[in-house]
């Protein structure tokens, strides 16, 4: 079973899976020294069964003791299944908090690389500090090379904003402890895709689990929560949990009750107070004495008062609270738009001037590219009259450039997904709506609502539309009623879509579902994948899934799965054929190339400093968008002949049609290419 400590994975196994207590990352299980103050930091594995000693040396007397409140400070994970190596931070060897991905493609926790800079003159208590892959010297050397300068400004407000705004200077360097790159402080970006992940992994209760009395390792609790919860649903869950551990609100000194027994807990505790306690009764007893009081009760008479009178009270405290909170949030807001005005006049200044220096660099080489092919075309022409070819023509080499033609505006949130049909643009987005725009007005012609989750995937047959969501279901709709048919369940949120041979195919969670567009029941699901299966794409009789690491082949004939294809470059986000070579968007920044005849690697494609999240494929171009927020335009060289960045967010999908490239982003926008 695996758990993680605050910010650290740790594993410890229950005798159902291993006996056990020693892991390495290659076995799919993480050990960190859960005291990184340790004098034997090379000897990490030694600390593993010490995780509720806590410096605190608390000893096992041979009964399986639950966890309670007392151990409410230690963040517990007991996950159902063993995290995938790509949620490790690579710096404390732990899960994720708070990923944020740098320029140059790796991803840390806000912690690991952020804060860290406070400690930078005692680097002992650095959270990088532990036993890991990675040479300890040199993450420190890397993080000591970080200078923390704050702008002094009149005021000396920057001091109080300490903590909110690490950086606040364009020239703070520091070094990517993993490639040794040069970094500034806006060159890293909150890494949302991984933050979904790490939020949907599964969790055990932590009111259901407890320590082993043979070896003191975590355990389920047969008589606690038996819940299976979402890491990122865990709070609210806990909340309402009726197996937590809560106290006598009446008495400290009740001993600690689950929250199921606390209705019982009130028919035989003696410390009930008087409901006008606040007014003044001292009153204490049982629930049946209580009862008996207020018979008598001077305050019960006047317990409307007294009522009207907290009323009012209460409302006056409320009203104070907000004013006090409203004051705090207007102070705070003019010390970040204070400290941020300064720091962008800053950056304007500085790309200013690199603009400048950047168009007058421009300026000279056009002058001489100009001068050059003065002098190319005077020499063809002079080979051409000497070699009697006066009838051949020169071709030209220039390349069409695609330039931003217009933008649609009108989601509340990202555009996940798009498609084209009968002169309609569809988009699906984080607002749970799914809109179609008129290609010849460029107008929303109409709204179609019904999901209560984010749109991730969209496919068109004929008049059908297939939209599939994160509330777990497909919705079919009639493009001429725009009225909804039909409501598909999936046991999980339903990531991509695709249509062929007369089904519907709908990739989820370790499966995929396939569809009959007839009677709308599910015919069959294929299974095979460990992981989210983001990407779909049919050519030639074959269906290709996209997951984690690997792309799978299904013959369409008989469902059967007839090649895997290892990816090698994380989770595969995007899938697309193009001229017998199959594409692949992984979350590894690159776009995989295969030989569809032979399924070997051809190429990898870099140039995104992001996540490949969508492609698209136009005649011999293809086109592929990005976490960077960039669009790449490919040639059928394989080679990049053009980028376009004129979306401010990530972006989440692209279309092509009639000789345009829709691109829909985290801007909440679409823009229109041609």
């Amino acid at each position: 079973m695996y758990y993680n400590q605050q910010q650290h994975l740790h594993v410890e196994r229950s005798p159902v899976f291993s006996s056990s207590s020693n892991h390495s990352t290659t076995s799919g299980g993480f050990s960190n020294n859960i005291n990184n103050n340790s004098n034997n930091s090379n000897n990490s594995n030694n600390s593993n069964n010490n995780y509720f000693n806590n410096n605190n040396n608390n000893n096992n007397n041979g009964a399986s003791s639950s966890i309670h409140q007392s151990d409410t400070s230690i963040d517990t994970h007991l996950f159902v299944s063993p995290p995938p190596t790509t949620l490790v931070c690579p710096l404390h060897n732990g899960i994720f908090n708070q990923p944020f991905i740098a320029k140059c493609g790796h991803t840390f926790c806000f912690s690991c690389i952020f804060k860290s800079q406070a400690n930078t003159t005692s680097p002992t208590h650095s959270p990088i500090n532990s036993s890991n892959s990675t040479s300890t010297n040199e993450l420190l050397k890397g993080i000591n090379n970080i200078s923390i300068s704050h702008q002094n400004n009149s005021n000396n407000i920057g001091n109080n904003n300490q903590n909110n705004n690490i950086f606040n200077n364009n020239t703070n360097i520091m070094i990517c402890p993993i490639d040794k790159m040069s970094l500034r402080e806006y060159e890293f970006f909150p890494n949302l895709a991984l933050s979904s992940q790490i939020n949907d992994l599964l969790i055990y209760c932590r009111w259901g689990i407890k320590k082993s009395s043979i070896n003191g390792e975590l355990v389920q609790d047969d008589q606690g929560c038996q819940q299976k919860i979402k890491l990122g649903l865990r709070i609210d869950h806990e909340n309402v949990c009726e197996h937590a551990i809560i106290l006598c609100p009446y008495n400290k000194s009740c001993p600690p009750l689950k929250r199921f027994q606390f209705k019982q807990h009130t028919l035989i505790c003696d410390h009930i107070h008087c409901n006008h306690r606040s007014a003044g009764c001292t009153f204490e007893g049982t629930k049946q004495q209580l009862e008996d009081h207020l018979q008598g009760c001077v305050y019960e008479s006047i317990k409307d008062y007294i009522q009207r009178n907290e009323e009012q009270i209460n409302l006056l405290r409320s009203h104070l609270e907000e004013k006090t909170t409203e004051n705090d949030f207007l102070k705070k807001s003019i010390v970040q738009l204070t400290a941020g005005f300064n720091q962008l006049a800053t950056k304007l200044e500085a790309k200013t001037n690199k603009f400048e220096g950047t168009m007058r660099h421009i300026q000279a080489s056009l002058e001489a590219t100009q001068h050059q092919l003065s002098e190319t075309v005077y020499d063809l022409n002079i080979i051409k009259k000497n070699s009697n070819l006066e009838s051949v023509d020169i071709v030209d080499l220039k390349i069409p450039q695609l330039k931003c033609k217009g933008t649609f505006i009108g989601h509340n949130g990202p555009i996940w997904c798009m498609t084209v049909t009968n002169g309609m643009l569809i988009s699906g987005s984080s607002d749970m709506k799914v809109k179609i725009w008129d290609l010849v007005t460029l107008k929303c012609k109409q709204v179609l609502s019904g999901h209560e989750g984010i749109v991730h995937t969209l496919a068109v047959i004929g008049n059908r539309l297939f939209s599939g969501s994160s509330d777990q279901t497909i919705r079919v709709w009639d493009l001429e009623t725009f009225e909804c048919l039909s409501v598909l369940r999936d046991e999980n949120t339903v990531c991509a879509l695709v249509i062929a041979a007369g089904y519907l195919f709908s990739g989820s969670f370790q499966h995929i579902k396939v569809w009959d567009l007839e009677t709308f029941e599910c015919v069959q699901t294929l299974k095979g994948n460990s992981h989210w299966v983001r990407a779909l794409t049919v050519s030639g009789g074959y269906l290709y899934s996209g997951a984690y690491n690997v792309v799978r082949v299904w013959d369409l004939a008989n469902f059967e799965c007839v090649q895997t294809i290892p990816g090698g470059s994380g989770s595969i986000y995007s899938l697309a054929v193009s001229n017998r070579r199959l594409l692949a968007g992984t979350y590894e920044n690159t776009i995989v190339v295969w030989n569809l005849d032979t399924f070997e690697i051809i190429n990898k494609l870099e140039g995104h400093i992001g996540a490949v999240y969508t492609l698209a494929v136009s005649d011999k171009k293809f086109y592929s968008g990005s976490y960077d927020s960039t669009i790449k335009v490919w040639n059928d060289s394989l080679v990049c002949v053009q980028t376009l960045n004129r979306h401010t967010s990530s972006v989440e999908s692209l279309v092509v049609s009639s000789g345009c490239v829709f691109s829909g982003s985290a801007d909440n926008s679409i823009k229109v290419w041609k």
